[in-house]
């Protein structure tokens, strides 16, 4: 088993760390992917539909490996295999209770409101709105919540204080 630490330094850096644990597939991949190297194809068969989101949010973490899997048979197509890069979380930041609990709404939203949310600040990037003050403004919503939802989609990415479209990256 892998023994390394990611280093947090900011509070929304959980979101996605706290989300892997959020459902039971996902916290199973994480414990397979811990002690094995598998494809998505291997996954799929273990755990059935679902993984591919897993995956996405384990990478969207920074916490999957990837490597390519030579085939068995000269004529067969190398794959991709996934494992979990790090097993522990060393955290380092300061932030009020209050601040604290509400990333963990953001973690623990329910589906639809989150989906709202999130389509809510696409509108204002695709508007040009593209810092978190200024959303959090037009949208009257704390600027911490901003970035923790943009944390947890996938369909968005944060980079310092400006919100961008996520690209529809291959796992």
């Amino acid at each position: 088993m892998v023994k390394r630490a990611k280093l947090v330094s900011d509070i929304v850096e959980f979101v996605p760390i706290l989300h892997i644990f959020s459902t039971n597939l996902y916290k199973n991949v994480y414990d397979t992917l811990l002690t094995e190297w598998l494809t998505l194809a291997e996954l799929k068969e273990r755990f059935g539909e679902g993984v591919e989101e897993a995956l996405r949010i384990l990478k969207h973490a920074g916490m999957l490996e990837t490597k390519w899997r030579m085939p068995s048979e000269p004529a067969g197509k190398p794959e991709k295999e996934y494992h979990v890069s790090y097993t522990h979380i060393s955290a380092n930041f300061y932030a009020s209770l209050r601040d604290f609990n509400r990333m963990l709404e953001v973690v623990f939203m329910p589906d639809d409101e989150f989906e709202e949310m999130v389509s809510r600040i696409i509108q204002e990037v695709k508007a040009g709105k593209m810092s978190v003050p200024h959303i959090s403004r037009s949208l009257g919503l704390d600027a911490l919540i901003i970035r923790a939802v943009a944390k947890r989609s996938l369909k968005l990415n944060i980079k310092g204080q400006l919100v961008e479209l996520a690209k529809d990256e291959e796992i």
